[in-house]
């Protein structure tokens, strides 16, 4: 039973693409057919009703953001609230974080072998067309958006969702400034992790600043600032140039391990192995890994 003192507070993260299980040929995006958005959706959605290996999205995802979103609604729930959560995803659309759901591989960013389309109006056609939990209007929200993804699914969380407090961390420029706390690569060195974990982090030090008052009060607004002005720090790298073999290399071992990785989250694990490729070069020599 839950307790009525506990304030309620809905939590929306970007899923990600670290998986616990490896997905189907035909819950990959790579695998639909050509033609129009309402004909590779209505395939897609029909692949994910015949699937039977499921689990709840809370155990679906892995790796070291999804580990930080499981400490994010820790510290939530120490503060005294009373959260549910929900996952925007490409695959699965807007979900609570109990739902079950089959491993895919699906990715608003573009240029992604299982990327939903080609464009910003194209991706929202796609999302338009995955079902979507209902969520109450008002209330107090945290969301945790990737750039990519806030672009595409804003909109219609602030028309569906309104909620009366909101702090968005990440996200995109369709959220307004004045409630949202961007991603900001300065502060890994002070955060920790990588910079795919960014922004969930950036969420956790928010709530670790707040001291138990609450949240959403400019006084936290406050002691973010204070904060971030003391720890930015400007990374300057010196990286070891690879050649294509070596990359493609480095490639093929990630998609062992990540079957469903990322282009841009491969590019950014070679990065933080201290090692150079430049961007159009990788991109080239990861679409060549993946087709295989």
């Amino acid at each position: 039973m839950r307790s009525m003192s506990r304030q309620q507070l809905t939590i929306i993260v970007t899923c990600t693409d670290r998986k616990s299980a490896t997905p189907s040929d035909e819950l990959m995006v790579r695998h639909l057919p050509n033609g129009e958005v309402p004909l590779r959706a209505r395939v897609w959605r029909h692949a994910l009703a015949r699937a039977t290996d499921r689990r709840p999205l809370i155990d679906l995802y892995s790796g070291e953001t999804w580990t930080q979103v499981r400490t994010l609604a820790s510290k939530v729930t120490a503060l005294g609230y009373d959260p549910t959560m929900f996952v925007a995803s490409a695959g699965l659309g807007l979900q609570s974080a109990l739902t079950s759901a089959p491993s895919y591989s699906a990715t608003f960013s573009t240029g992604q072998a299982d990327s939903v389309g080609a464009s910003l109006p194209a991706a929202q056609e796609w999302w338009n067309e995955l079902p979507h939990a209902e969520i109450s209007p008002g209330g107090r929200a945290i969301w945790v958006l990737s750039e990519a993804y806030s672009r595409v699914v804003s909109q219609h969380l602030l028309d569906v969702t309104a909620p009366n407090e909101l702090l968005v961390f990440g996200g995109s420029s369709e959220v307004s400034e004045t409630v949202r706390v961007p991603a900001d690569r300065s502060l890994r060195h002070a955060l920790g992790g990588t910079v795919t974990s960014l922004n969930v982090r950036s969420a956790v030090q928010w709530l670790n600043l707040s001291g138990g008052d609450d949240l959403f009060a400019g006084a936290a607004w406050q002691r973010w600032r204070a904060w971030a002005r003391e720890k930015r720090h400007h990374e300057v790298f010196d990286r070891r140039p690879l050649s294509d073999s070596a990359v493609v290399e480095f490639i093929s071992e990630l998609r062992d391990r990540q079957p469903s990785i990322s282009k841009t989250n491969a590019l950014t694990l070679l990065r933080e192995a201290g090692m150079a490729c430049e961007q159009r070069r990788f991109s080239t020599l990861f679409q060549q890994v993946m087709a295989r």
